[in-house]
């Protein structure tokens, strides 16, 4: 039987699912790992013979990337390397986050 997938309420309920942000049906261009994120709890080399480990994947939630080794949601953050990049990922997310709480206080 495999794994249940990992669920995190709180996080849905802070930054929202990213459906929200994003058609249902909508690819996106790029993986995670083409754009430098690694699973922060993983050991693995990003890249093996010219092809990335793609087991980071886009979570169902806002901000999130979801492994599926270790079967966790990360926010994306944690999962780039690059300190510079991290930081204004953290504050892109923030961002977004605050930008939704106006907007669900404004429809209520």
């Amino acid at each position: 039987m495999p794994k249940e997938e990992s669920k995190n309420k709180r996080a849905e309920k802070l930054v929202g699912l990213r459906e929200e942000y994003y058609p249902r049906n909508a690819m996106p261009f790029d993986q995670p790992c083409e754009l430098g994120y690694h699973c922060p709890v993983c050991k693995y080399r990003l890249i093996v013979k010219g092809n990335y480990d793609e087991r980071l994947n886009w979570s169902e939630y806002q901000g999130f990337l979801w492994c599926s080794v270790c079967n966790f949601d990360f926010p994306s953050p944690f999962c780039m390397p690059d300190i510079d990049k991290a930081i204004d990922i953290y504050l892109d997310c923030v961002e977004q986050a605050i930008l939704r709480a106006k907007k669900k206080k404004r429809s209520n």
